[in-house]
């Protein structure tokens, strides 16, 4: 009797000192956040393209983003530009047309991952030469 009162209170005593490490592990790559961007096409003049938006998920005041390109007949996106978001997690960054025998070029933006959140991407937004 008195042996499994030992074995017992032993055991509940591992279990505490495990408790604290097991919710000490960082997050994995499933529990983490995706975050939502928000993008708008603009075109304030003939030929001159912005585009705005914000990151809609969590605070992302001042930190930076990546403006991926994509030419048209082309499989990969390419870092553009970096910038940062403002003091309302909002941005605007000036973009350009497609160049010269190009038809299109699709651009999206990337918020780079972080311990609480996943590398996210907003939709992709397409200028095309008519």
């Amino acid at each position: 009797m008195r042996m499994h009162r030992l074995v017992a209170s032993l055991i509940a005593l591992v279990v505490m000192a495990a408790t604290p490490l097991a919710l000490a592990t960082p997050a994995t790559a499933a529990d983490k956040v995706k975050r939502e961007i928000s993008v708008v096409g603009k075109e304030p003049k003939p030929n001159k393209f912005f585009i705005t938006g914000g990151v809609e998920t969590g605070t992302y005041e001042n930190s930076k983003l990546v403006m991926m390109r994509k030419p048209g007949g082309t499989k990969n996106w390419k870092t553009f530009t970096t910038f940062k978001t403002d003091g309302d997690s909002k941005f605007r960054v000036r973009v350009f047309g497609p160049a010269r025998g190009q038809q299109k070029v699709c651009y999206k933006v990337k918020a780079p991952s972080s311990k609480k959140y996943k590398t996210s991407f907003s939709r992709s937004l397409c200028i095309v030469r008519l």
